[in-house]
């Protein structure tokens, strides 16, 4: 029995980390430049993953019952998470700009590139149905809560009003946002779109999973990972563990198991999101402490995961 839970375990993340390992492969080997590095950032955001996004969302099932429950334990957890790190660290840390990166590693994951592949490694279609419905919840938190961390800890001149209007403007047009909305708008209102174009969707769209996979592997720098590691193994510590383990600890007892608890775990324990890095690079607010936090949690994050995943299937709960 436990050879088999392991077996599944490590099958479903298996084809994530063979992904980000080959990027980094890619990578080392000098085989992508920083410019095609840009590129592919460009054509994922704004392209491929809205493309997968809206094919996914429109296919929600309004008529089988939309669970709003899910979606209420999901929301509620990144809140009480980004409202308790901003209570916790400003009374434990100093440093304004490392403080808004606990506070980022804290409530925000990369959810969105982990929880398709996972959810369809782990529960097949019916699996990425259920991570589908968190992602609208997921990405509007994330982008709305991260805006307000980073406006607040900000370096003096990325207070300016043109700043913060820019910034709000790209949230506003943010093609994963846009997409998200459009699609679960679509499906409520029982909107279909011609069969061509959601072929054309589909087809676009799974490429998006791994260019995005090979794109964060490749992405990842030995060089940026020395300097402040203790406090950057804290935040990771803080983002794989025990923030998942908490809410983890609350959504159990609430009742949810199998693909429903399966999306919740990744939206809890997924690493630091790639975007926090660029967003803090944007702001002036610790950037290299931001790409530390999010590649060490990458790194490691499939670990945990796969611990994560052995042990809720031990117990019969996923």
């Amino acid at each position: 029995m436990i050879l088999q839970i392991l077996l599944w375990s490590f099958n479903a993340v298996a084809p994530v980390l063979f992904a980000i390992v080959l990027g980094w492969l890619i990578a080392f080997r000098g085989h992508i430049a920083e410019d095609d590095r840009t590129f592919l950032n460009r054509l994922c955001f704004k392209y491929l993953l809205p493309a997968q996004l809206l094919a996914n969302t429109l296919s929600i099932d309004f008529t089988a019952g939309y669970n709003v429950r899910l979606l209420v334990y999901c929301a509620g957890g990144i809140l009480a998470t980004a409202a308790a790190a901003w209570v916790l660290f400003t009374v434990l840390i100093a440093d304004r700009p490392k403080r808004a990166i606990f506070i980022l590693s804290a409530f925000r994951t990369n959810n969105i590139l982990y929880g398709m592949p996972l959810a369809a490694n782990l529960f097949g279609a019916e699996g990425v149905a259920v991570a589908v419905m968190v992602y609208p919840i997921t990405i509007v938190s994330f982008n709305a809560l991260t805006v307000a961390t980073l406006v607040y800890f900000s370096q003096s001149g990325a207070k300016s009003g043109a700043v913060l209007k820019k910034t709000l403007l790209d949230v506003a047009a943010n093609p994963l946002i846009v997409a998200c909305l459009l699609g679960t708008f679509c499906a409520a209102a029982g909107i279909t779109i011609p069969r061509f174009l959601k072929g054309g969707l589909d087809s676009v769209g799974a490429a998006a999973t791994p260019v995005a996979l090979l794109l964060l592997g490749s992405q990842i720098d030995a060089k940026k990972l020395s300097g402040n590691l203790r406090p950057a193994l804290a935040a990771c510590v803080l983002r794989l563990v025990l923030v998942p383990a908490a809410l983890l600890a609350v959504v159990i007892p609430a009742g949810f198991r199998g693909p429903e608890l399966s999306a919740l775990m990744v939206a809890f324990a997924a690493p630091s999101a790639v975007t926090n890095m660029v967003m803090a690079r944007n702001y002036n607010v610790a950037p290299d402490f931001a790409a530390q936090t999010v590649y060490l949690s990458t790194i490691f994050s499939l670990g945990t995961i796969f611990l994560f995943i052995v042990f809720l299937r031990f117990f019969g709960l996923m």
